[in-house]
């Protein structure tokens, strides 16, 4: 189960320590915030949607949130830092192949060059070195970001069973940065799902109490999620940047005219050159 929490297990769409294979819900609650059941935006398969996301919920208190609390109390926090960057790590090529495709070829030769530091003197990743030397903190990149930067849209709200919120761009996204992952070809099988369940119970675990505050603090779990996992994917696209006002008000930045219509700009006054006579 990837990244599994109430919202979906899967894959990350954030990852940093986090991981490439986490759902977008635990990064989002990274926010740790609260939120109320506030939209119906573009959500026309809700019904099924809500019944998947039911049986993720149930998935997580069975099984994923316990197995986080174990891991947690069973094992050092330097543990866990190195594990978390040793996966971070691994998905490197992900990144550095996306920052190109986006065309962040800054990104990318710090990608690169974080990957060198860290495998090189980090025991194999195990210690971040770069972060030690003062290199910007890690970001996460996927081709489902890589599309939004080239004008994709991402299409309805999707809950994926076992991955979480999603979208078809992101859906497709997650299949693509299979062809970037070298392990995904050459490690066996046995490998793969041990580091992707690891990445799993560590992407819970660093959100055990902000899911338990979302819960307690949401008057509709399912509606609180997907308002918090769009808004977190958009802050991923943009890299972090500010939202344009446009998109944080939903409408031009404009005042209203008399008519209830937006009032253009005020037209720059006119050259003053010679009087007519």
């Amino acid at each position: 189960m990837a990244g599994h929490d109430p919202s979906g297990v899967g894959r990350s769409w954030s990852w940093r320590r986090r991981g490439p294979v986490v759902p977008a819900l635990l990064v989002v609650l990274l926010l740790g915030r609260p939120a109320l059941a506030q939209d119906n935006e573009d959500d026309p398969l809700e019904p099924v949607n809500r019944a998947v996301f039911q049986v993720n919920y149930f998935l997580d208190r069975l099984l994923l949130k316990p197995i986080a609390v174990l891991y947690r109390d069973a094992t050092p926090e330097v543990v866990r830092n190195g594990i978390d960057n040793f996966l971070a790590n691994l998905r490197t090529p992900v990144n550095l192949a996306n920052d190109l495709l986006q065309g962040d070829f800054k990104q990318g030769r710090l990608t690169l060059g974080r990957f060198m530091l860290n495998t090189i003197l980090g025991v194999g990743g195990l210690v971040d070195v770069g972060g030690m030397v003062g290199m910007p903190e890690r970001r996460s990149e996927d081709f489902g970001q890589t599309l939004a930067v080239h004008g994709v849209g991402p299409g309805p709200y999707l809950m994926l069973p076992l991955l979480g919120p999603s979208n078809p761009r992101d859906a497709v996204g997650r299949v693509v940065d299979l062809a970037f992952d070298p392990l995904f070809f050459l490690a066996p099988a046995a490998v793969s799902y041990g580091r992707f369940g690891t990445q799993t119970v560590s992407t819970r675990e660093h959100n055990i109490e902000s899911f338990d505050e979302l819960e307690r603090s949401s008057l509709d779990l399912y509606a609180a999620v997907r308002t918090l996992s769009r808004q977190l994917r958009a802050n991923q696209i943009r890299n972090g940047a500010p939202a344009p006002l446009e998109d944080i008000y939903n409408e031009d930045v404009y005042q209203l005219d008399e008519t209830g219509g937006p009032e253009q700009p005020a037209k720059p006054p006119p050259p003053q050159g010679d009087a007519e006579h």
